[in-house]
């Protein structure tokens, strides 16, 4: 029965991501569906892990090595999801306070007054649902006139929020998608020695226009050695294309380095050992006139991402979290 679920759940997938594989790289699409549905069911990884992690090209060891989407789904319960209490933006946002600049407001129905004052104050603010992910239910409000204030009073009726004064981009990092804020995603493991272990750092950049950075709606990720803070590959965006330039901006980010990577660094570890049960951690972090900020804590850190630069990390995950 569960081997028909995974089947039916990807359906719709095959399709699509079968004729990437074959516009990109040649072959019939009717021999990629059948070797993503090899995939599914041998190391659980739907059609779109399978573009995701270039699996066309790998081995069936180098395939059994990454951490797929049914993984990742039984491994769950290692991951340290429930965050001691963390349970949704107020808690995380209170536990983080020394990380986070801007200022933010818990709002419900019965705060019409101070969700006038503060969007009155700040001009442009965001709202987020309290126990909002992946971006689902973000809303930017410029004023009080602004559909999107209209909008956040009737779901405010059903659905707490959040308000938080914008954040703004360094300038260095503004040049690269000045539409849209841009942010690392950086990932951490806390080991079975109690260490931290950053797995991997990447920037998220928009597309030109856009006012988020995310893969979904058209994003590009770059991937930057951990060591030295340097882009060491091409951008991927969500198809698996390639980019050594930021498409509208033209910015080179192969060799570019992160403004103040050490500072960086010592913040992510810093973080990830505040809430040790937390034991894989996807933090998004924005780069500030003033410094980074935490934007918000990913808990488990996603299986996707991490691994789209041609890294697998599935063998470390099960030894470390089991």
């Amino acid at each position: 029965m569960a081997v028909l679920k995974r089947l039916k759940q990807a359906i719709p997938e095959f399709r699509e991501q079968s004729a990437i594989v074959a516009e990109n790289y040649g072959g019939s699409a009717l021999r990629w569906k059948l070797d993503m549905a090899w995939c599914l069911l041998r190391y659980g990884a739907r059609p779109i892990d399978y573009v995701r992690f270039e699996f066309h090209k790998k081995s069936a060891r180098e395939r059994n090595r990454y951490l797929t989407i049914y993984r990742y789904f039984r491994m769950q319960k290692y991951f340290g999801a429930g965050k001691e209490g963390i349970s949704g933006k107020v808690e995380e946002y209170t536990t983080f306070a020394r990380f986070i600049r801007r200022n933010w407001l818990e709002i419900s129905i019965n705060t019409p007054c101070k969700i006038e004052e503060f969007i009155t104050k700040y001009g442009v603010v965001i709202a987020k649902p309290v126990r909002g992910e992946q971006g689902k239910g973000v809303l930017k409000i410029e004023g009080v006139e602004s559909p999107e204030y209209k909008e956040l009073l009737e779901q405010i009726k059903t659905t707490p929020f959040v308000l938080e004064e914008l954040i703004v981009n360094s300038p260095e990092i503004s040049a690269i998608n000045p539409s849209s804020l841009n942010t690392v995603r950086a990932y951490t493991l806390i080991k079975k020695d109690g260490k931290t272990e950053i797995l991997a750092i990447m920037l998220r950049v928009g597309k030109a226009g856009s006012h988020v950075d995310n893969w979904g709606s058209g994003g590009v990720g770059y991937n930057f050695d951990v060591e030295t803070g340097i882009c060491v590959d091409y951008g991927r965006d969500k198809k698996n294309n390639p980019y050594i330039y930021h498409p509208g901006s033209n910015v080179q980010m192969v060799g570019y380095k992160l403004p103040r990577f050490d500072e960086l660094k010592k913040l992510i570890i810093e973080m990830s050992q505040l809430v040790p049960s937390a034991r894989f951690v996807g933090w998004d972090i924005a780069i500030t006139p003033n410094g980074y900020e935490l934007v918000e804590m990913n808990c488990p850190g996603g299986h996707d991402f991490l691994q789209a630069f041609g890294k697998p990390f599935g063998d470390l995950l099960k030894k470390e979290l089991k």
